[in-house]
Formats: structure tokens, C-alpha cells, sequence
């Protein structure tokens, strides 16, 4: 039963007109196309399926085979990393999905006192802010990706550091269904689910789901578009900068430069192998901060993961473009209805949070655990939120004893420690 207009301000941002209806008829939707192993190897079974099913069936589907691409995989190899390799790509896989669906599915034709017939083109069945968020979506994949290949994660046999480590910690039953549920199922799931608000904002102007206008149609871009797309590249480029900065740290550490070539031996201690000059470039470190083993300075200095809160923002951006297409044409927010700001596409921002959360937790236990000098850090500065480091800069100033501030400053940031070199 769909909501009345004064539980949601548009039916579309009502769950019960769109999406789960979707998610109740996929079985039986799929199980009418795919009846029997003839089915499954005909090419044009899977092209009336996706031309005629709701663009939901065929992103669940797709997922399903993910899934159980990865568990049979894990299987194989041993290698708890399948989700990781495709981590970059699946997201963007989904948004562009949902961006081309219309075009492949509904082409009408028109008539040219010229040319006689013309079939729509692609600019004619691609919304604009639909392309918006998949061209943002698709710088966001490239800097990942790039991320990812520099660090070595799509190296045949590669597998994130944390998966042996937390293997150990369970019996080997409790692993296979942590494996399937959550490796397999879950993490795809959380990856599907990104791609809500690009259903959402389809689901107003598909031809299978229209209810009644928006204020803002998605096939014109405003001025509230531009200031989400800047906000994009402004975060990711802030990622990009906290990637390299951590990369540079880490090959400081190992004795090596930023293209990981060793440094010449003169600059290099023969028996620890640690520098024994400062380092060159962002976040500029010491051989005080090589040795500690893990990076404070730079954005690092304000945030223990700049990385990962850019990672989280980048899904609240584009969430923010739902919010701007059901906002009253005037703007005005005394207007705004709560299912403007809340409604089911806001599980995409949510369900990356619950992910990084944990994770994060996970990751810097064993970083604690390696690094004495870590749970200092841990104290001085926030995980996620440079405002926190504020907070927490007050209590060192103005709570905390001397001696306790000089102590975990010097273990943070080095004995020399100065607002100059946390800001650098």
C-alpha cells in the first residue's frame, strides 16, 4: 500500500511504491524468464529480462552472481579478498546500470520531415543528474582503482592484511558462515545498495514508475548539481591527498621514495633500514616518525583516517542529490517535508557507515597491538572528524596535566613537536 502524501512528500520516496514491490516480485519475475536450462543460455531471454523487469530484478540478479561468484572463488583459492579486487568497480557498475537503463529499454521514435524515422538517441534517455552522479562515481572509481593497483591489491593471490588475522580468531565452521553471509552476501549487498539513489531518481521519470512530477525533474541540472558535483571533487581530491601522503609515509619507512626506489644508502640507517633524514615531501617525516611506524602529520595530524571520512562523505554526497530533487522549487527548508531528508535511499550512506565503522575498529586494534605508540594517537586525535581533534586539543590545553600533554604529543608527533609541523 503506498503512503498518503502525508506520511511522504512524494510517492516515490515511499519504499511501498517502488522498491519493495520490486524486491517481493524478483523471484517470481526471474523464475517466469528463466524456466529451464534453455532459458539460461539464451541471449535474448536476458534481453527481454532486462528491457522488461524492473531495473531493480536485473541489479539483484547481478548481485546474486557476484555473490556467489565470490564464495565459490574464496573457495578455491583461499583468498578472502574477492570482494576487495571488485570493490572499486561494483559501485560504479550499479550506478551506471541505472543511468542507461531508460535508454536500452525505451527508445520510441519520432518523426523528421527530413530524415523521415529517428530513434532517440542517448542524450534524448539519459537523465542529466543521473550522468552527473555516474561521471562522479566514475573519478571516484579511478582514484580507488588506482589506489588499490599501487598498492599491490590486484596482484594475483593478494589478500588484505586483516582477513588471515581475523581467520584466526574463529573455529573453522564459524568462518565458512562468516565467509558466505558476510564476505559473499553482505559485502555485495552494501555495495548494491549504493546505487539506491540513482534508483530512486530514476523511479521519477522511467515510464514503468512515474508517479507525478518532482520539483526539481531530474533532466535538468541546477545550480544545486554544480555545488554537489564541486563538493565531490573538492572531498576526493582531499582523499587523494591523504592517500599520497600515507603512501609517501610508508615508503619513507620501508627507505624508499615515493616511486619505491631505494634511497641511496648514505640517507639510510644499514642495520634498522630506517632514514636518517627528513623526509622530502608531504607529510614531510622524520626519523623520529619512521620509527614510530605509522603516520601522524599532514591530515593525518587531524584525522586518524582522513582517507576513510572522505570515503564515508562521498556517499552522503551523492545521497544529497535526492534530497535536492523532492526539495520545494523555492528551497525553502521551513517547507521541506522529513521524507525530503529521510527516506529509503539514505540506506546507501548508512550501510558504508556501518561497514567503515567496524573495520576501522578492527584495523586500528591491530594496529595498537603492533605499534605501542598507537594508542596515544588514539587519545590526541580523533578517528574520523577533525572537529574532534579540536575537542580533544582543549582537553590536553586545558584539562589534561602537563606532563600527560608532553607525553602523548611526544609519542604522536615527535619530541620537537610544534603547530608547525602538525599543520604541515
Amino acid at each position: 500500500m503506498v503512503g498518503t502524501a502525508s506520511e511522504w512528500a512524494h510517492a516515490a520516496l515511499d519504499p511501498n511504491t517502488h522498491l519493495l514491490p520490486a524486491i517481493r516480485s524478483f523471484y517470481p519475475a526471474f523464475t517466469a524468464y528463466f524456466r529451464n536450462a534453455n532459458t539460461l543460455t539464451n541471449l535474448a531471454t536476458y534481453k527481454a529480462y532486462y528491457a522488461d523487469a524492473d531495473p531493480f530484478h536485473s541489479a539483484m540478479a547481478f548481485c546474486g552472481v557476484v555473490s556467489f561468484y565470490v564464495w565459490i572463488m574464496e573457495k578455491i583459492t583461499g583468498n578472502a579478498s574477492q570482494v576487495d579486487g571488485l570493490w572499486t568497480f561494483l559501485p560504479l557498475i550499479y550506478s551506471v546500470h541505472f543511468t542507461v537503463h531508460k535508454y536500452f529499454t525505451y527508445q520510441p521514435a519520432k518523426l523528421s520531415l527530413f530524415r523521415g524515422v529517428e530513434h532517440a538517441s542517448i542524450w534524448d534517455k539519459i537523465e542529466p543528474r543521473l550522468a552527473l552522479m555516474t561521471t562522479l562515481s566514475v573519478i571516484w572509481s579511478v582514484r580507488l582503482t588506482y589506489n588499490a593497483y599501487r598498492r599491490g591489491m590486484f596482484k594475483p593471490g593478494e589478500e588484505d592484511y586483516r582477513w588471515p588475522l581475523l581467520r584466526k580468531t574463529m573455529s573453522r565452521p564459524v568462518w565458512e558462515i562468516f565467509s558466505i553471509f558476510f564476505i559473499a552476501i553482505a559485502q555485495n549487498i552494501l555495495l548494491a545498495i549504493t546505487a539506491l539513489p540513482n534508483y530512486l531518481l530514476l523511479t521519477t521519470t522511467s515510464v514503468k514508475h512515474v508517479t507525478e512530477p518532482v520539483p526539481h525533474p531530474v533532466n535538468k541540472l541546477i545550480l544545486g548539481d554544480y555545488i554537489l558535483a564541486a563538493l565531490f571533487v573538492l572531498n576526493l581530491t582531499t582523499q587523494f591527498i591523504a592517500d599520497q601522503q600515507q603512501w609517501n609515509y610508508q615508503n619513507y619507512k620501508r627507505g624508499k621514495n615515493p616511486q619505491e626506489k631505494p634511497l641511496p644508502n648514505a640517507f639510510v640507517d644499514p642495520e634498522t633500514k630506517l632514514p636518517l633524514q627528513r623526509q622530502n615531501v608531504t607529510p614531510y617525516s622524520t626519523p623520529e616518525d619512521a620509527q614510530r611506524g605509522f603516520v601522524t602529520k599532514g591530515l593525518w595530524a587531524w584525522s586518524r583516517h582522513p582517507n576513510f571520512a572522505c570515503e564515508q562523505t562521498t556517499w552522503w554526497i551523492l545521497y544529497a542529490f535526492v534530497p535536492l530533487t523532492f526539495l520545494p522549487t523555492d528551497f525553502d527548508f521551513t517547507k521541506a517535508h522529513w521524507s525530503n531528508f529521510a527516506n529509503y535511499a539514505i540506506l546507501a550512506p548508512l550501510a558504508m557507515n556501518a561497514l567503515f565503522l567496524p573495520s576501522t575498529r578492527y584495523s586500528e586494534q591491530v594496529s595498537a597491538e603492533k605499534y605501542p605508540k598507537y594508542r596515544d594517537y588514539q587519545k590526541r586525535v580523533g578517528m574520523f572528524l577533525p572537529v574532534d581533534t579540536l575537542l580533544r586539543s582543549v582537553y590536553y590545553k586545558v584539562l589534561a596535566g602537563k606532563e600527560e600533554k608532553r607525553r602523548v604529543e611526544a609519542n604522536v608527533w615527535g619530541k620537537s613537536v610544534s603547530r608547525k609541523n602538525k599543520s604541515q
